[in-house]
């Protein structure tokens, strides 16, 4: 296959979730495909190389281009506006008359704009997660922001399930955001699939380092849920986890830190290591992973890292239902500072209550988020589109696979 990704920033390096995601997907199935990015590059946005085996085409987005998209929001939420760019619209069509694409794959709906520059060529929408969902929980909880965020929310949700109709499949990563995006409109519960988050992994004995008292939080620390998350942990679980482990410490380690999480540190009992080289070194140090998540959707990616690393994670309820079959022994959840502080403490003190979780964690994630197993299933999910548009096209041709899938699965299998 030719496959043609069209992204709204490179994904490399990969600083936030769907570029991760956009990054292991695509060098999934450049073994055995022909892989194109077209991606949006907007100012002070780093872009790295692709991997062997990957073409990647960067667009400059100008501030002025950021205005001239900002305009268009009376038919647009503002994430789709500031992405609509014109200049960026015809190189996805110059795309895809000189790569002739088999099958598009179109990351995150404030690119919707892009379908028609695509033309007849078909398309999988990776929505990741349901924005809607995020921005609706954003509203709830900011209190400056919040009616604008609430509005935006339904702005995103009527879009998105526009573009459903347009596509012809979308894929998210959790059972939570396939429900948001449809509904209660039965119509779209056939477009919508679930395909994890893919995490490189490798099988870790969580004995073989001596955990300090540690307790980590990662990932962007720029995001607003993630930062929500952190204020909430330092008012009201922190003070009791320090009153029970005097010694305990938290590391805040990510990019983009905001300027409150700057603050919170004071270099004794709270550190920040801002834009690390190496996240994973830093969390196999620590003794517990926190992901104090009281706003977002999708799949908390910092959850998924601790877990590879072998570190046991305590997270909130909502934290915690982003997980599809998440065995409950898995993971500490809860949702009062003092029953999320108890969790913490517990996992400090209780290195065999650590040991079951790290290890009941590990086989989870190797069952459902191994990049391999979710690189073919989206794979699978791929020729399921282009030979189900070339059936439409071509019904009697008696080449092609029938309803049940045998072609296709055949053409998975030999690759």
């Amino acid at each position: 296959m030719r496959i043609l990704f069209v992204t709204a920033r490179p994904p490399w390096p990969g600083r936030r979730g769907d570029q991760v995601r956009t990054a292991g997907l695509a060098q999934q199935l450049a073994v055995r495909h022909e892989v194109r990015i077209v991606c949006q590059r907007w100012p002070s946005f780093e872009s790295q190389p692709p991997p062997a085996g990957i073409s990647l085409r960067s667009v400059p987005v100008r501030r002025w281009h950021l205005l001239r998209g900002a305009l268009s929001i009376a038919g647009r939420p503002l994430q789709v506006a500031l992405h609509h760019q014109r200049h960026f619209e015809k190189v996805v069509a110059e795309e895809r008359r000189s790569f002739q694409p088999d099958v598009a794959v179109v990351v995150l709906s404030r690119l919707g704009d892009t379908l028609d520059a695509l033309g007849d060529v078909p398309v999988v929408l990776d929505l990741v997660d349901a924005l809607a969902l995020n921005m609706a929980q954003r509203g709830q909880r900011d209190r400056l922001l919040g009616r604008f965020w609430r509005w935006e929310a339904q702005r995103i949700g009527r879009w998105d399930r526009r573009l459903l109709r347009q596509v012809d499949l979308a894929t998210v990563v959790s059972e939570r955001d396939r429900r948001v995006l449809v509904g209660s409109d039965e119509t779209l519960a056939g477009r919508v699939r679930v395909v994890p988050f893919g995490l490189e992994t490798e099988r870790r004995d969580p004995m073989a380092t001596a955990r300090r008292p540690i307790v980590v939080l990662t990932g962007n620390l720029g995001y607003f849920p993630t930062v929500d998350g952190v204020r909430w942990f330092a008012r009201r679980v922190w003070p009791r986890v320090r009153e029970a482990v005097p010694e305990a410490e938290w590391w805040l380690a990510g990019a983009r830190p905001h300027r409150s999480i700057r603050r919170l540190a004071n270099g004794r009992d709270i550190k920040l290591f801002a834009n690390p080289s190496d996240l994973a070194s830093l969390r196999r140090q620590a003794a517990v992973a926190v992901a104090p998540l009281k706003a977002g959707s999708g799949t908390p990616i910092k959850i998924l890292e601790a877990m590879a690393d072998g570190v046991p994670v305590v997270t909130t309820v909502g934290g915690r239902s982003g997980l599809d079959d998440l065995p409950p022994d898995a993971i500490l959840a809860a949702n009062t500072g003092e029953n999320f502080a108890r969790a913490v403490v517990r996992l400090l003190q209780e290195p065999e209550l650590a040991f079951r979780t790290t290890v009941v964690a590990e086989r989870w994630l190797l069952s459902r988020h191994d990049l391999v197993k979710v690189g073919s299933l989206f794979e699978h999910l791929l020729w399921t589109v282009m030979q189900g548009r070339d059936q439409a096209l071509n019904p009697s041709d008696p080449h092609q696979g029938g309803a049940d899938g045998t072609q296709q699965s055949q053409q998975v299998e030999a690759g």
